[in-house]
């Protein structure tokens, strides 16, 4: 039987940074009907997943339910796993949803489109290294930070108990990893059994390793000199050109043969489509498993399904290579098919989405903030102190102004600016 919403159906799957955003603000629209896929109940924003690792997030938006979301902004929310898409009766299969010991709670379900928007996420590849599945903690997904925070609190408490620092080593100088580490050394004051501001035992010790010859790749040399000099004022030990051979239960090894012991170790090397992007359809992928669209984000096997954020591999115009997976790009391209989803259902042609590169800012909490911001058009210039501070406060607020509207998202930033936590701690947002 023919839906009554056939010809503007718009099935989203995946309600991260970019496909939450893509769906709150969709909804508005008359001429679409929107339907948001997760097989989560509630809405983690990724960039903040470091907090809920440290133990110290405090925020409205840090985790909100799709369904009072969905029922807030005007969108349908489905929740379950998605299994595969047929791309002949354009549907997508949901797999039955099962409790933790693999009993049935749902059946499998069927979902139409008219226009399938893949917004899947990335995960962090293990590059066929022994021992990280086993051994190392990637922070993934909520589940992943909820093991680190055990972990992590667990190690506190013994060095508190023996006076023997906890060491957590990070692999992967990127933004997870440097966010973390930030954080952590923000948490540590509260396992500490003395007064604020005595002298007392160390409790912890950071080192991030990182395999090439400098710390953070790709970004320019200013910047990564005062991030540098920040990570050090947090006495955080950074070491460079280290290729990690395998992660030991109590220990990180290179390959020329030096140790780090660890009482946690994660592993936060990179990001790739995430695997089930190839189990879906007959996608073309990209050597990060990511599915290759073209200028419009139409993946290049069928226009009716496009691709954003990390699910995507898209070169835009004069670049040699896709754009890196970063909230900054899914957060563009968000914007960019809500104007041109109509003309996507019709068939109609559209402008090709350009990316604007708006930079990098770093706030690593108590050491301050530093960042590259401009135009993406060689005025940008290198800013510090509570002018970044504030550059990069404005990120999430964005972020919540468009998921929750201007109203909701206003109240929930000013119970922020209340709140203990006063906001994000530290990212970079590139």
């Amino acid at each position: 039987m023919a839906s009554a919403d056939a010809g503007r159906r718009v099935l989203i799957l995946g309600g991260g940074a970019g496909g939450l955003e893509l769906a709150s603000q969709l909804a508005k629209r008359s001429d679409v009907a929107v339907t948001l896929v997760d097989r989560e109940m509630a809405h983690l924003w990724k960039p903040r997943l470091h907090e809920f690792a440290a133990g110290t997030v405090s925020s409205t938006l840090a985790e909100v339910s799709f369904y009072l979301l969905a029922k807030m902004r005007g969108f349908h929310f489905e929740q379950g796993e998605v299994a595969g898409i047929d791309r002949g009766a354009r549907e997508v299969e949901l797999g039955p949803m099962r409790d933790g010991e693999g009993r049935e709670l749902a059946p499998a379900r069927r979902l139409p489109y008219d226009l399938c928007v893949v917004a899947l996420g990335g995960v962090t590849p293990d590059f066929g290294i022994e021992g990280v599945a086993e051994n190392a903690i990637r922070l993934d997904g909520p589940a992943d930070a909820e093991a680190f925070r055990t972990r992590f609190a667990g190690a506190m408490i013994r060095a508190r108990a023996s006076g023997i620092p906890a060491e957590i080593v990070i692999v992967g100088s990127g933004a997870t990893g440097t966010e973390l580490a930030a954080h952590l050394r923000n948490s540590e004051s509260g396992f500490l059994a003395r007064e604020p501001g005595t002298n007392g035992p160390k409790l912890l010790g950071i080192t991030i390793l990182e395999s090439a010859p400098e710390i953070m790749p790709g970004i320019d040399a200013d910047l990564r000199a005062k991030l540098v000099e920040r990570l050090r004022s947090l006495d955080v030990k950074t070491v460079t050109d280290a290729k990690i051979a395998a992660i030991e239960p109590d220990g990180v090894r290179s390959e020329s043969g030096e140790r780090w012991p660890s009482d946690v170790a994660v592993w936060a090397a990179g990001l790739v489509g995430n695997p089930l992007l190839k189990e879906l359809a007959d996608f073309e992928l990209d050597d990060k498993g990511r599915i290759r669209v073209d200028r419009t984000l139409r993946s290049t096997v069928d226009e009716r399904i496009v691709a954003m954020g990390d699910s995507a591999s898209v070169v835009t115009k004069g670049a040699d290579k896709p754009l890196p997976p970063t909230a900054q790009a899914a957060a563009q391209e968000a914007a960019y098919l809500v104007d041109t989803v109509s003309h996507l259902l019709k068939g109609q042609p559209v402008e090709p989405f350009a990316f604007q590169n708006r930079g990098r800012l770093v706030s690593l909490g108590r050491a301050g903030a530093v960042g590259r911001i401009g135009s993406g058009n060689g005025d940008d210039f290198l800013i510090h102190g509570q002018f970044a501070v504030a550059a990069y406060h404005a990120l999430q607020r964005q972020h919540q102004w468009r998921v929750l509207g201007t109203l909701r998202g206003s109240v929930a930033i000013f119970a922020d600016m209340l709140s203990p936590a006063k906001g994000p701690a530290l990212k970079l947002h590139g």
